[in-house]
């Protein structure tokens, strides 16, 4: 005989539930946790979370949601990457996860901190395929009885995919002579690492490669890339379209105010109806931009070329100011307080004519010089400069009263070089220590060429200059006919090892000699003097050299000088800058090596601001020479000392 539950007493029915519940826990353990058999709440809890309290566990919450035992807020931890080793792989992978941007910010509990591990780990992997780690394998895990809790990133790249093979196709005609076709076009070499972005940005100059030929809408209309797991190699496709073949059109230009349009067709460096070269149009949005007389340039064409198969070109100008005034001061031990004022015009006629007039007040010099710069003279690269100055000079060489005028042709050679020659005319009364007065007359013929790639006019960071001159003067000294030649060589290198230009190492070399007349002959003003804020610091303004009975400077025929900065940047805006210079000036034509080198060492301080540093040095000389030399000179000035 058989009775149902509801039949059963108290006693039973609850004996029967308590089986049902329990049998349904175990069910639920061996089922869901994949654990052995449970016997009790406690036990349960003590095998997911290591404690046999649930204190604390509010419904909706994991164990992941509780925080580190003994930790009752953020849980700050450590993240060590193994296995990352090859290149820049572990930098890249800190560059782009989440566990090292938001390690300043940690989460309130583990089940946060394995999210974020989580996302990096899919971004670890991102990275290997992006530098050709195809195979690679990333994987995480989180210590939690370090301290602070260790999340581990292990690492396995796998071989490093490489360039196979490098196709371009072009969907809309044959491609053009001199088009990419092939890995020997573009610049990539078979067994090249199939790093990611060097390809597509390869891909993404292709277009260029066109339109420089004639086809300003040339674009990339497909890619393929596919990779052997075999062996161990990438294949890239590409698609393009040239589009049609165009020549250049007809310019409009509209915004002009003061600025002459026919100046701006003068600096075209095509002719109309020439094939297109995208380089060309960028040459002279540059050369626009390079005169300083506009604020902004637009440079657009249509979508479409003109019936004629040309392209015309549509410039949308804003002028910027064309006048300046300015001043400055400086000081220097050795010369003493100065001042200097311009004003400048920078579109005199209408086609960029620069006139700048300048004084400059000083206690041993007064100077006032104008001078007059005509761009695109005769040609668009040429230039026409002419100076007149007007000076009164006081040193402890001579002391100079004169005027001097100039006038000639600068041309740029390539994209580093510019190379001059004119002619120069001088007047000048010259005495020298207790000599009597000299007038001197002089017609010279200067010739220069300068080299510089220097990413910066006032504060070079990269690059190096390379300045020549060569002058030949004739004329008369007191009647006497005089005739010599003077040259000058200057350099200058700059180089930032770091990443960033919070170091740059300077240094720079100069040389000159003069041909021709004995010292004596040779006017004052025309020797060479070195020592003093723009040479060698730490001496006086031209003190390095022969001297006379009375300790003043005589010049010479020919000099050397070196120099030395580590240009450090403390923050954006201060920095100091450790300096050595050296040199001397000789009385023979060429270097008497075996006359003392003058040296001095110092430090300055930086102050940068948008038109330049402003500079204090203080420099002692190492070999100072007694009852001639003093102690330390110190000076204050704009831009960097070399």
């Amino acid at each position: 005989m058989t009775a149902s539950t509801g039949d059963a007493p108290p006693e039973a029915r609850a004996s029967t539930a308590a089986m049902a519940a329990a049998a349904r826990l175990v069910v639920l353990c061996v089922l869901l946790l994949g654990l052995p058999a449970c016997s009790t709440i406690s036990d349960i809890t003590e095998r997911i979370t290591g404690d046999s309290s649930v204190q604390g566990l509010e419904e909706g919450q994991s164990p992941d949601d509780l925080p580190v035992p003994g930790d009752y807020g953020d849980i700050p931890y450590e993240v060590d990457i193994t296995g990352a080793d090859q290149g820049d792989l572990e930098d890249a992978m800190e560059d782009v996860g989440l566990l090292f941007r938001l390690q300043e910010e940690p989460p309130g509990t583990i089940l946060g901190l394995r999210r974020r591990l989580d996302s990096d780990i899919e971004k670890f992997r991102e990275v290997l395929r992006s530098q050709g780690y195809y195979k690679g394998e990333v994987s995480g895990r989180i210590d939690r009885e370090a301290d602070p809790v260790q999340v581990i990133v292990e690492v396995d790249p796998g071989p490093r995919y490489t360039i196979d093979a490098f196709t371009v196709h072009y969907r809309d005609q044959p491609p053009p002579q001199g088009a990419p076709l092939s890995l020997a076009d573009v610049p990539l070499e078979r067994g090249d690492p199939a790093d990611a972005d060097t390809i597509l940005e390869v891909v993404d100059d292709l277009p260029q490669a066109l339109m420089v030929r004639g086809y300003p809408f040339a674009k990339v209309v497909d890619t393929r890339y596919t990779v052997n797991h075999d062996q161990i190699v990438l294949r890239a496709d590409v698609g393009m379209n040239t589009g049609p073949a165009a020549r250049f059109g007809t310019v409009s230009i509209s915004g002009l105010e003061d600025v002459k349009e026919d100046y701006l067709h003068d600096l075209t460096p095509w002719e109309p109806g020439d094939q297109w070269d995208e380089d060309e149009l960028e040459a002279y949005r540059a050369a626009l931009l390079s005169t300083g007389l506009f604020r902004s340039l637009r440079l657009t064409h249509p979508d479409q070329l003109a019936e004629d198969g040309s392209l015309p070109i549509d410039i949308e100008a804003v002028e910027a100011k064309h006048r300046t005034l300015g001043a400055g001061v400086h000081y220097s031990s050795d010369l003493g307080a100065g001042v200097t004022a311009f004003w400048e015009h920078r579109n005199y006629f209408g086609r960029d004519e620069d006139i700048r007039v300048e004084l400059d007040l000083s206690q041993k010099n007064q100077e006032l010089t104008s001078t007059f710069l005509k761009p695109a003279f005769l040609r668009p690269d040429q230039s026409l400069v002419a100076e007149a100055t007007l000076q009164n000079e006081e040193t402890e060489a001579f002391d100079r009263l004169g005027f001097d005028m100039s006038a000639g042709i600068e041309r740029s050679v390539g994209e580093l070089w510019t190379v001059g020659g004119g002619g120069s005319l001088e007047i000048a009364q010259i005495t020298e220590s207790d000599e009597d007065e000299r007038t001197i007359l002089l017609a010279g013929i200067p010739l220069t060429a300068l080299r510089d790639s220097t990413d910066n006019p006032l504060d070079p960071t990269e690059g190096s200059r390379l300045g020549m001159s060569f002058t030949p003067y004739a004329g008369t000294a007191d009647g006497a006919f005089v005739a010599f030649a003077r040259s000058e060589v200057t350099g200058s290198v700059y180089y930032s090892p770091l990443e960033s230009d919070r170091l740059t190492l300077a240094a720079r070399a100069g040389f000159g000699t003069i041909a021709g007349e004995d010292l004596e002959v040779i006017p004052a003003d025309k020797r060479f003097y070195t020592g003093g804020g723009g040479t060698v610091r730490g001496f006086g303004y031209q003190l390095i050299g022969p001297l006379d009975e009375n300790n003043n400077p005589t010049g010479g025929r020919s000099k050397l000088e070196l120099g030395l900065e580590a240009r450090i940047k403390v923050t954006e805006s201060i920095g100091v800058v450790p300096f050595a210079d050296a040199g001397q000036v000789f009385g023979t034509q060429l270097p008497d090596f075996g006359r003392e080198i003058r040296y001095a060492a110092g430090l300055g301080l930086r102050y940068y601001t948008a038109i330049g540093p402003i500079r204090l040095d203080v420099a002692a000389p190492i070999n100072p020479r007694e009852d001639v030399d003093d102690a330390y000179q110190f000076y204050i000035s704009i831009g960097q000392a070399f």
